[in-house]
């Protein structure tokens, strides 16, 4: 026998489900949002472990400039994907063997009279002995080919059109870390020809650092990386709520790091905005600077993931069309990627490229009991180079002249500013603090204090350094 449900009961049925389910949705939304209020202001981590009183609001009408400094920074109308081949190779040669030739006198330096005097330095790394000699190269790592590392020569053999490399044996060497694209120095020896037997690897190409700082009082510096919008709406909250911040502190510097229009966004794939990607930025910019107080310099740092803006390694600064918005805010400043600020002598390096998630993936290392972020950190100032990674990862499209002129440093800066999607950190590695404020869309964001300079003398000690819930 059948028998029908009457549809009276039926809806009855359903809008008791639905009322539940909006009741649960409402519940799971005022805790999370008590849970935001909560973590509202929270400390993630600090580096003033002398807990030195310091005072994030504005104190005083010390006034700073912020400038490029002098290092080449890629211009606004560079040209791009115009690579031939051969010139690529040739620099990527040229680059290896500068910084290959650094590395043999630094680590010639640091040995001093340690050093044998019979030991040979030689450019082939193919060079067969069965004695102790040194060359360098380029490394290049496959961890699908049980963790296998070569090191490529930075010499062609006439007749050829690529550089010798050769497999490295690490079987002698207590710790390494190394990564495709870093530039090594190693002392081995080749008695067959088809391996390298490593006793010592050396990497360390630090460049000297920058001058003591002209700072006389005490600069904040806020920092936020995007992206600055939630995966699921455009609507920039943790960007203004970090602006009512800013606003409220007035910190003497803002640094905020693209993308501003994350490529990949579903809004923007799925073309769900309403105005050009252009326009959508202009109106955020002027939303930034209406909400910063004058006295506040905002710096923009370029991102290649901005829908709106060059695809490309080094990044050209943004382009704003509205000449009012530039006219009316001369506390705006445009930056290219990667970038290095200048503050009265205190230098800032930035770039935008996840450059220590992209090492962390071609890394092969056996170091243990050291902190991985802080290995990741130092491959960079150790190779002296923002994007030290080659071939770049997928998402990165790198242009090989661009990145010879522009990616390097020659001194190094006081601070390196590296966001990342890895874990928030502030440390000091070879007296630069390295930072990653992590990401603006987790509601995070960091602040600096640079104190001032006495007697001459700098340390990193005079940058402390918050990662804070906004």
């Amino acid at each position: 026998m059948s028998f029908r449900i009457p549809s009276e009961y039926i809806a009855h049925v359903y809008k008791r489900i639905l009322a539940k389910s909006l009741y649960c949705c409402i519940l799971k939304s005022a805790a999370l949002s008590q849970r935001n209020a909560t973590d509202k202001g929270k400390i993630l981590l600090s580096t003033n472990e002398k807990k030195i009183a310091v005072s994030w609001k504005r104190t005083g009408n010390y006034d700073v400039e912020v400038t490029k400094s002098d290092e080449p920074h890629i211009p606004s109308d560079a040209r791009y994907m115009y690579e031939i081949l051969s010139k690529q190779g040739n620099l990527l040669t040229f680059v290896c063997r500068n910084l290959g030739n650094k590395l043999f006198k630094t680590w010639s330096a640091t040995k001093g009279k340690d050093v044998s005097a019979d030991l040979r330095y030689v450019k082939n790394v193919r060079s067969v002995n069965q004695t102790y000699f040194r060359t360098f190269g380029r490394i290049s790592t496959n961890k699908q080919s049980a963790n296998m590392v070569t090191l490529e020569g930075c010499t062609r053999r006439k007749g050829t059109s690529v550089a010798d490399s050769i497999e490295l044996d690490f079987r002698n060497v207590k710790h390494y870390s190394v990564f495709s694209g870093q530039i090594v120095a190693v002392e081995a020896t080749n008695p067959v020809g088809d391996v390298l037997y490593v006793k010592e690897i050396f990497a360390k190409a630090y460049a000297p650092p920058a001058c003591a700082p002209r700072i006389e009082a005490n600069v904040n510096i806020f920092v936020a990386a995007g992206p600055f919008t939630a995966s699921n709406n455009m609507h920039y909250q943790p960007l203004w709520d970090l602006m009512e911040k800013v606003a409220s502190d007035e910190p003497h510097i803002l640094v905020l790091v693209g993308p501003f229009l994350e490529y990949t966004h579903p809004e923007i794939q799925d073309g769900l905005v309403k105005d050009t990607h252009q326009e959508l930025f202009e109106k955020t910019l002027t939303r930034i600077m209406e909400s910063a107080k004058r006295s506040t310099q905002v710096v923009l740092v370029t991102s290649n993931r901005d829908a709106h803006h060059e695809p490309i390694f080094p990044t050209p600064q943004y382009t704003v069309f509205d000449k009012k918005l530039l006219q009316n805010y001369s506390n705006l400043k445009l930056m290219p990627d990667p970038c290095i600020l200048d503050i009265f002598g205190l230098k800032i390096g930035v770039t935008s490229v996840d450059v220590i998630k992209h090492i962390g993936k071609e890394e092969i290392s056996n170091i243990s009991g050291m902190d991985r972020l802080s290995r990741l950190a130092d491959h960079v100032l150790a190779q002296t180079c923002f994007y030290p990674v080659y071939p770049s990862s997928e998402d990165l499209n790198v242009d090989t002249e661009l990145w010879e002129k522009y990616a390097f440093f020659d001194q190094q800066p006081h601070i390196l500013i590296l966001p990342s999607d890895m874990r928030c950190y502030c440390k000091v590695i070879h007296e630069c603090v390295i930072l990653n404020p992590e990401r603006m869309h987790k509601n995070t964001y960091a602040r600096l204090c640079v104190k001032p300079v006495f007697h001459g003398k700098w340390s990193s000690d005079n940058i402390l350094c918050e990662i804070v819930k906004v």
